[in-house]
């Protein structure tokens, strides 16, 4: 009996959480706003040629959070998010195409993984990237050991490199969030910071790098918020103990090492030729070895045979 009232209280908490969480803007669709535009699963087999996108200035936000999800089961998860909001500056003379949407997700957000999904949309000169990581593929963003230590990061190496790749773009905002976690610290340096702020059951801390407001945009895959996770983290299904793995997807392009050009294999004809020309080659050597050895005994044989004739006559 105490077990089923247990039980019926924690389904009851996580409605009131999820609720809560519709409210606060942390529970969203698995869907983008916009126009799709599909994300190819077959992973790239070449780096990208740079720069991107010439004759554009591109900013975007970049948020990295830990949310309730929509499935395409009706199910709800917890997920860890990374949205990327690529858009034009004001004094770009282009906006981003969906074709060029469509290549930036093609470059950079290909492959796929096991509780990985992707999706984009375009929307108004603005390419919208959303990736979802559920299960085990959370850990590419926070790690947690055994004491209760929690630490979130965002693949910051592979965002500057992505950005890096265009003739004229900047990260303008990063911002990383998490839920139940406490006694929160941000790290790198934050433009702002917003810590311990209490939910219904649990604690939201989030730390935000804005350069226009003086902070920098960190460039490593260091841990970026920090601090002790709380009991709801664990009641509430939002994840497991274990430390980083490695982004599971998409795949980064600027890994792929170029395949060297073989070298041509010649025609069946020329071979052929050039077969025959070595053996007439090496016949007329043979010949010509022949031809000599033969001329050296023949002299030898003179040579004796002068000798010889010269002792009889003695």
């Amino acid at each position: 009996m105490a077990a089923t009232l247990k039980a019926r209280v924690a389904r009851w908490v996580a409605c009131v959480v999820a609720v809560g969480a519709y409210a606060l803007g942390v529970c969203a669709p698995t869907h983008a706003v916009g126009t799709p535009v599909p994300t190819p699963s077959v992973p790239v087999t070449t780096a990208p040629e740079t720069p991107l996108l010439p004759n554009h200035g591109i900013v975007a936000r970049v948020v990295v959070e830990q949310l309730l999800v929509e499935t395409s089961e009706d199910t709800r998860e917890w997920a860890m998010r990374i949205s990327i909001a690529f858009t034009h500056t004001f004094d770009s003379p282009e906006k981003i195409t969906r074709e060029e949407c469509q290549s930036i997700a093609n470059t950079f957000w290909s492959g796929s993984a096991e509780g990985y999904f992707v999706k984009v949309s375009h929307v108004g000169g603005n390419c919208d990237i959303e990736a979802y990581y559920l299960g085990e593929a959370r850990h590419a963003f926070y790690s947690l050991d055994e004491s209760g230590h929690l630490q979130v990061r965002a693949p910051m190496v592979y965002l500057n490199q992505i950005f890096a790749s265009f003739e004229n773009a900047t990260i303008k905002e990063l911002e990383v969030r998490f839920t139940s976690i406490n006694n929160a610290h941000c790290n790198a340096n934050p433009s702002h910071e917003h810590l311990d702020d209490m939910l219904s059951v649990s604690h939201l801390s989030y730390c935000d790098w804005t350069p226009e407001e003086g902070a920098t945009i960190p460039t490593s895959d260091e841990p970026l918020l920090e601090g002790d996770v709380e009991e709801a983290f664990f009641s509430l299904n939002k994840g497991t103990v274990g430390p980083f793995i490695d982004l599971p997807a998409p795949i980064n392009p600027f890994t792929i090492t170029p395949t060297p050009p073989q070298a041509e294999e010649p025609a069946s004809g020329a071979a052929t030729e050039a077969a025959a020309s070595e053996s007439s080659s090496a016949s007329s050597r043979g010949l010509i070895i022949a031809v000599g050895a033969g001329a050296a005994l023949l002299l030898l044989a003179a040579a004796v045979g002068i000798t010889w004739a010269r002792r009889r006559t003695s």
